[in-house]
């Protein structure tokens, strides 16, 4: 097999600096011991670099018939008469991460791409199994749909998009949208992990290679504590979008994938499958990545012009709307 990528630097010190205190693995201990040490992490990151500014911030509630689903709602500086709507799923493995963690994600994507952000604080395993996360994504999205014009944005513009799980949630939100007949202007998948039917054994050969961050055991502890009892659904769709046995007729697409991820191969996999199915998908490799470092622009300088280009490409693929002002009847 050829050799890993080489890490970005900065990345590559951090990584150095969390082994040389024996760090413990992000899914170790109990979900509440996992969650604590995520939010300290976070929290003191926070305090040393601020947060992205955005005109407001309002913490609501998505209902879409008996699912409520507790948002947060970013609307940009703009002078621009219509914005898009982006409903974003943060990551986390199913388990870990909330929208006050991800916070500054939300906000740069809010400023960066133009758009009036949707940040969904669906339930978590595994407490709350599958498919819980995959309900409230489907309900918090249909909301969307139908109350863009309240939010802010374009009726005619409303798209998802998600990191690593919330990866996921968006693609597979975005087919079940697509299967009751309403249609998306887009959707951005940040390194998704979008087949729990992955092998993980087969990653862990790869050459004794460590992935940084995110490891093939964890992987299955996230298989195992969002599929729970439904473990024999990993095939199936959902939860694995990659398994969807139908991708035509889903929105442009900008998948980007890192190199130094074990979900690399599977991003490229789908991409692959929706550009077979017709899809515009526009795809943004960062070979020197980890997974996670989408949410990491102010630890690194490469980690940062990534998610520059990212919001740029996704910017522009919503640029692209129809102009139709008629509301979505969900």
């Amino acid at each position: 097999m050829p050799a890993m990528p080489q890490l970005d630097p900065q990345l590559a010190a951090m990584v150095a600096a969390l082994r040389a205190r024996c760090a413990p693995p992000p899914f170790s201990g109990t979900p509440d011991e996992a969650r604590g040490r995520m939010r300290a992490a976070v929290l003191a990151a926070r305090e040393r670099s601020g947060l992205p500014d955005v005109q407001s911030v309002e913490d609501t509630v998505a209902a879409h018939a008996d699912v409520r689903v507790p948002v947060r709602v970013y609307r940009p500086h703009s002078h621009r008469p219509s914005l898009p709507t982006v409903v974003f799923f943060h990551g986390g493995g199913f388990v870990l991460g909330s929208v006050e963690l991800m916070d500054d994600i939300a906000r740069k994507l809010c400023r960066d791409i133009e758009a009036v952000v949707v940040s969904v604080d669906y339930r978590l395993a595994p407490e709350h199994p599958f498919p819980a996360a995959h309900d409230d994504a489907l309900a918090a999205t249909l909301w969307a749909l139908a109350n863009a014009v309240a939010l802010g944005g374009d009726p005619a513009c409303v798209a998802v998009a998600g990191e690593s799980a919330g990866g996921n949630l968006a693609a597979s939100s975005a087919i079940q949208v697509r299967d009751r007949g309403f249609a998306l202007a887009g959707q951005l998948l940040i390194v998704p992990g979008v087949d729990f039917a992955r092998d993980t054994v087969r990653l862990e050969r790869n050459d004794g290679y460590a992935y940084p961050m995110l490891t093939p055991h964890d992987l299955r502890e996230v298989a195992r504590l969002y599929l729970g009892t439904a473990a024999d659904r990993a095939t199936d769709f959902p939860p694995s979008p990659l398994h969807c046995a139908d991708l035509g007729d889903l929105p442009a697409t900008v998948i980007a994938v890192a190199g130094c991820d074990p979900l690399y191969n599977e991003g490229l996999a789908y991409a692959a499958r929706l550009q077979a199915a017709g899809i515009a998908t526009q795809v943004l490799r960062y070979e020197d990545m980890f997974h996670p470092f989408f949410g990491f622009f102010e630890v690194s300088e490469a980690a940062r012009r990534a998610n520059d280009e990212i919001c740029s490409c996704f910017a522009a693929t919503l640029r692209a709307c129809p102009d139709d002002t008629k509301e979505a009847e969900v």
